[in-house]
């Protein structure tokens, strides 16, 4: 096999409920891709055994021997330690506690494995191949079961002194709030993320206030997803689409903060919630950024949705892998 035939990559996307893996062609094109269920519930042993059979099944399936695959990227939710392959902490997944990653896959699947925070490696994935192909000043708000964040600056992720930069979803919105996962009180967070959504979409299905709702999921949490929030709407449930705005709206607030003191060109929002929900979501969140940023930043920055939606977080993965195992062996052999 030729070396300029080793372009297929492999990108994961890990999260609290779900691994999403997929085979990437040398034309950026996903090619193959399987969906599992995390199960956090049950223990490493079962993760890491979704994670190789996922990797297996995708050769399987794309016809692609293990020759042809530059490596493995993973996006994966906690703080990463990108240098050293370690997961040195990951609420929603508790036993990847300084848990070496990208060494136990790469064992496991026979690849070289580079891993990442998330949220940092969605909006890569978008920088590279999606909406914010082309700019250089990017902030990324991802609003899922949390709400993360991610910047580009001067055209690369910026990650900080310790890989842990853009957790917006813990900017203080208002000091006498809600507690929020994170031990704080009145974080972003706590205010517009899936879970804080839920709850108040519960309430007003418990007043009777959301029968379209009511008929869907009742007032489990688990089973007001994104999707039967959207179906809602759509359906005429007025009081959930009051929530939705006003929860659109204090990620505006946060926007307009962001801006003040980035000054990006582009503001890219996804997350399962903008991805079920992107008219509303976008239309709020801009109106209030738009009101409450000052100077001229807030006239030019654009506000879009992320345009790779599912795919950001797999493709910016792949897109590093590659980077970390094509791109820097070229640069060796150079040097």
């Amino acid at each position: 096999m030729s070396k300029n035939k080793r372009k297929y990559a492999i990108g994961i996307d890990v999260g609290g409920t779900k691994i999403l893996a997929a085979l990437v062609d040398p034309q950026w094109r996903v090619i193959s891709e399987i969906k599992n269920k995390t199960k956090p519930e049950k223990g490493e042993q079962h993760f890491m055994g979704v994670l190789a059979d996922s990797v297996k099944f995708l050769l399987r399936d794309g016809k692609v021997s293990r020759s042809e695959i530059a490596g493995i990227g993973v996006g994966c939710p906690g703080f990463i330690d990108g240098d050293r392959g370690v997961v040195v902490g990951s609420p929603n997944i508790p036993f990847l506690k300084s848990y070496p990653l990208a060494r136990r896959l790469s064992r496991e699947a026979g690849l070289p494995v580079v891993i990442g925070n998330d949220v940092q490696t969605g909006l890569y994935g978008e920088h590279q191949c999606g909406a914010a192909k082309g700019y250089d000043h990017v902030v990324g708000i991802f609003m899922g079961t949390g709400i993360g964040g991610a910047m580009v600056l001067n055209g690369q992720i910026y990650r900080g002194a310790s890989g842990t930069a853009g957790e917006v979803g813990h900017v203080l919105f208002d000091p006498n709030g809600p507690f929020c996962g994170c031990g704080q009180r009145g974080c972003v967070e706590a205010y517009a993320g899936r879970l804080a959504i839920a709850a108040e979409a519960a309430i007003a299905v418990a007043r009777q206030q959301a029968p379209h709702l009511a008929q869907k999921a009742g007032t489990d949490l688990r089973a007001i997803k994104s999707g039967a929030l959207a179906k809602a709407i759509r359906a005429g449930d007025r009081a959930i689409a009051e929530i939705i705005k006003a929860k659109a709206q204090v990620v505006g607030v946060l926007m307009a903060d962001l801006v003040n003191v980035l000054n990006p060109q582009m503001i890219v929002l996804g997350g399962g919630v903008v991805e079920a929900m992107p008219n509303l979501i976008l239309r709020e969140a801009e109106r209030v950024m738009r009101a409450r940023a000052i100077g001229n930043s807030s006239r030019r920055v654009k506000v879009v949705a992320a345009k790779l939606k599912d795919h950001s977080i797999v493709m910016g993965a792949a897109q590093r892998a590659h980077d970390r195992f094509v791109e820097r062996r070229k640069e060796d052999r150079r040097a």
